[in-house]
């Protein structure tokens, strides 16, 4: 059976990442959650799967790997029926490029957000930096939901998705504010089955005293 290392789910938007995209596609899996900074000694239970040191990662018989992207990408891979890219090469090519561009850029919303998704700030005043980000990622939904021929961002429920649940998750734990397509899009997320199942699993989270205290 497939593994899958996480640390916990209410603030690992990476592990959330991968998780999602594992539950949407069917993929029989145990999730083997390290308590990070936490569990004293949960760097070394890190580099026991992985000489990376970073979560998630995935287990499959002899295969490890780490990185969201890589792992979803891997599970289009192993279960094609969930067709978890768009069919439509165009699409497919778009949706690839906007997770790509999660994977690697805004480090000023990821470092003055950080995921909680069972927290409530009290106020946010994003920089001018996390603030330009901010209009890129709605940017990206606008754009991708307009000439989207389904619910989501790219027609069904993808990877693409998959990879901004947990900045839909800042968003709603900031109260930054969505309109119109984009405000509808986070509905029908938060009743998407995979999603749902992992909201329950973050509720239930142990928590991460460090991340608590930022709001």
């Amino acid at each position: 059976m497939i593994r899958l290392v996480v640390a916990p789910l209410n603030y690992s938007s990476w592990s959330v990442r991968a998780w999602l995209a594992l539950d949407h596609a069917g993929a029989e899996f145990k999730t083997h959650e390290i308590a990070l900074f936490v569990d004293p000694n949960w760097r070394n239970k890190v580099l026991q799967f992985s000489g990376a040191g970073k979560v998630p990662i995935l287990i499959d018989g002899n295969l490890s790997i780490h990185e969201a992207l890589a792992i979803a990408e891997y599970t289009a891979e192993r279960f094609p029926k969930a067709q978890l890219w768009p069919d439509d090469p165009q699409l497919r090519a778009r949706a690839r490029a906007v997770s790509s561009e999660m994977s690697t850029s805004f480090l000023n919303v990821r470092n003055e957000m950080p995921m909680n998704y069972r927290g409530r700030a009290s106020q946010c005043s994003p920089s001018a930096e996390a603030s330009a980000e901010i209009d890129r990622i709605l940017d990206i939904w606008n754009a991708s939901l307009s000439t989207s021929p389904g619910p989501f961002l790219f027609g069904e429920f993808s990877i693409a998705d998959c990879m901004y649940v947990p900045v839909l998750s800042r968003f709603r734990t900031y109260g930054l504010p969505m309109h119109g397509q984009v405000a509808a899009w986070e509905e029908r997320i938060w009743q998407q089955r995979s999603v749902a199942k992992w909201t329950k699993l973050a509720e239930q989270s142990i928590a991460i005293p460090k991340y608590d205290v930022l709001l």
